[in-house]
């Protein structure tokens, strides 16, 4: 039998999701990303200022999305909207806008190139559309859910979207929070760690009511540098609303007081709630200071729309999902709405990289075409891969029959020619039907980065302890060993920063080859220790790289590295850290620096203590780049590579029936 709600229920308890929502976020904005306990309280909880959150404006532009293309939608419709209507380019949003305009799309936007935030709030915040679309149907809701996360997330971040989505659906007909929340688990893979972390939170709250004492074992067992890590993050949420039992206020102390991502986990706690029980569920006080209106901070029709139009908005969408894809749900009362068709089964075209999506320097990149007939009768046609003037192909073109519901992939490879190894490098496949039907798909490669490395470099012993070689002296030549004090040095090496290990000015300029660099390519912006040499140990390497822009654009760097470290640009010196740290993206903003057609000369010092070794160096944009915009920093080869067919492509490797 079909739940059923009243359409006037429905919209209240959306209005009560978007208003815990935006109260969530607006009272722990303040302290964002503060990792430590606070002691607020419901005295000193309002801040002094109101300020738009990327929670909620991302599914602002989903809610438009919908209105405006239908119910089904595709990663691809996800990403269109996206690129039109959020200029967030930061953390996990700027990996996503730069992965998916150069062609590599969903889902692999949101994994590659993204190791520090692929599991990261990015996505779990923007969960609670899919839910209030899909009330009663959590499963349909995490399906979204997944779709949205997979764009600059993956594995952990995406499960937590889809337990947030499929609690949310659930809420609107279920009360009871562990029968909500354990709805939403349903909707993700089995053995994945969020499952998990619901059960020990949930068991650390019941043997630990004080939330200081929970808060402490949640720490221990989840807690994470990046404040915005979903795991932790999450693991917060399920101790608010446990320990909160149902007090809106109360749940907005202890997610706020608990540190971490704190806007996104009050904003999240905080809407769960709105939904489970409806505007009346609310503060007075704090809904009359939220006000009426949103205050978003992209471009979207719903900009500083009144909270009653955004909830009609989302009340239209769910009643034609619920006639369209909902139909386990009846939303009596509803007012009439147009129900959009499924858009008619039309080939499927897609490219997968068996290897990286990456273009090198002097090898070829296999790429599978992957061609799917999701219709009921069988198609044929022929097919073409279109590239640019510097690409080539082993397979561009052929003739393709597919039964109903087969899929067909074929393998080929592509490299390039030229001086410049671009970053972006779009191919379209395009397909001409038997039956005049045309499709076509666009998708991208990667240019590797090009390193020079020189290094290792390292001296035996500490100079700060003994000015002079305490080991080959005038007098002979003594192992360490034999030296009081010194045996350490057996294990160790030293490597400073502020020490030349080579002629210096002379690298700033030009290469040294009487040093014997090594050339090193790389598919991603980070880099560790192992990518550059197998040498262990503390020791001093430098990495240089040229750099071109097709046009004239200002470009800056966010570079971190675990050694400490110095950059030239052109022979100027435009960052220097003695101290080591741990890795992140944001670490240090350079720039910005003006790049064009003459090269520029990149060259990065860097001092390893231990072991490890670990950095990256992200060029950024300083404007937001719209799809097909302007061209990108890209690397100098100072020689053609490329030309024939490189001899390691092999055979081209149908896996399909050719007509």
């Amino acid at each position: 039998m079909p739940f059923t709600i009243a359409y006037r229920e429905y919209c209240d308890r959306i209005y009560g999701g978007w208003m815990g929502k935006s109260i969530g976020g607006t009272v722990g904005a303040p302290v964002e990303n503060l990792k430590t306990r606070m002691a607020f309280t419901r005295e000193t909880l309002w801040p002094a200022k109101i300020y738009p959150n990327d929670d909620l404006d991302i599914q602002v532009v989903w809610l438009e999305a919908m209105q405006e293309r239908g119910v089904w939608l595709s990663h691809r419709d996800l990403a269109d909207y996206w690129q039109d209507r959020c200029w967030y380019n930061f953390c996990e949003y700027g990996v996503f806008l730069h992965n998916v305009q150069r062609g590599i799309l969903p889902p692999l936007s949101g994994r590659w190139n993204n190791r520090f935030f692929m599991e990261s709030e990015g996505c779990p915040i923007r969960s609670e559309i899919w839910g209030m679309v899909c009330p009663g149907a959590p499963a349909l809701a995490a399906e979204y859910a997944r779709r949205d996360g997979e764009l600059d997330h993956a594995d952990a971040s995406v499960w937590c979207e889809m337990f947030l989505a499929g609690a949310a659906a659930a809420a609107f007909f279920e009360t009871d929070l562990t029968r909500v929340l354990r709805a939403g688990l349903e909707t993700t893979p089995p053995d994945n760690p969020v499952r998990a972390m619901v059960a020990e939170v949930t068991a650390i709250c019941a043997a630990y009511p004080h939330w200081e004492d929970a808060w402490r074992l949640i720490a221990r067992r989840y807690g994470d540098r990046d404040a915005s890590k979903a795991i932790m993050n999450q693991a917060i949420v399920v101790m608010a609303l446990l320990l909160g039992k149902g007090d809106f206020t109360e749940t907005m102390l202890l997610a706020v007081n608990s540190g971490w991502d704190t806007d996104c986990t009050a904003a999240t706690a905080g809407a769960l709630l709105g939904i489970m029980g409806g505007t009346a569920s609310l503060p007075a006080e704090l809904v009359a200071r939220m006000g009426t209106s949103l205050a978003c901070g992209i471009e979207v029709r719903h900009k500083t729309a009144p909270f009653d139009e955004l909830v009609e908005d989302t009340a239209r969408v769910g009643v034609e999902m619920a006639l369209a894809r909902n139909t386990g749900v009846r939303i009596t009362d509803a007012p009439a709405v147009s129900v959009r068709p499924r858009p008619a089964p039309a080939i499927l075209l897609d490219a997968a990289y068996p290897e990286q999506p990456v273009l090198w320097r002097a090898r070829a990149t296999p790429v599978t075409l992957v061609f799917e007939n999701p219709g009921e009768r069988p198609i044929r046609g022929e097919w073409a891969l279109e590239l640019p003037a510097h690409l080539h192909c082993a397979a561009a073109r052929g003739a393709l029959s597919l039964a109903p519901r087969e899929r067909a992939e074929i393998t080929t490879a592509v490299w390039h020619t030229g001086e410049v190894l671009w970053d972006r490098n779009l191919l379209t496949l395009r397909w001409s039907g038997a039956d005049g039907a045309t499709a076509s798909h666009a998708f991208g490669l990667c240019g590797a980065r090009q390193w020079t490395v020189y290094g290792p470099y390292w001296e035996t012993w500490d100079v700060t302890r003994d000015a002079t070689d305490p080991y080959l002296t005038p007098a002979g030549a003594n192992s360490p060993i034999f030296v009081p004090d010194h045996v350490g040095d057996s294990w160790n090496h030293y490597a400073r920063l502020e020490h030349p290990y080579l002629d210096e000015a002379r690298l700033l300029r030009e290469d040294i080859p009487d040093e014997l660099p090594a050339r090193v390519e790389l598919g991603e912006d980070f880099f560790t220790g192992a990518d550059l040499a197998g040498f262990r140990g503390q020791a001093c390497f430098y990495l240089v790289r040229r750099l071109v822009a097709a046009e004239p654009m200002q470009i800056s760097f966010h570079f971190s590295s675990s050694a400490p470290a110095a950059i030239w640009l052109d022979g100027a010196e435009i960052f220097r850290r003695e101290t080591p740290r741990e890795v992140s993206p944001h670490d240090q903003a350079l720039g910005p620096f003006d790049f064009g057609p003459e090269p520029k000369r990149l060259v990065i010092k860097l001092a390893r203590q231990t072991d490890h070794l670990a950095g990256c160096l992200l060029p950024i944009t300083n404007t937001f780049i719209r799809p097909g915009g302007r061209s990108w920093l890209s690397d100098e080869l100072g020689e053609a590579a490329g030309g024939a067919c490189p001899d390691d492509i092999g055979e081209v490797a149908p896996a399909g029936r050719e007509s």
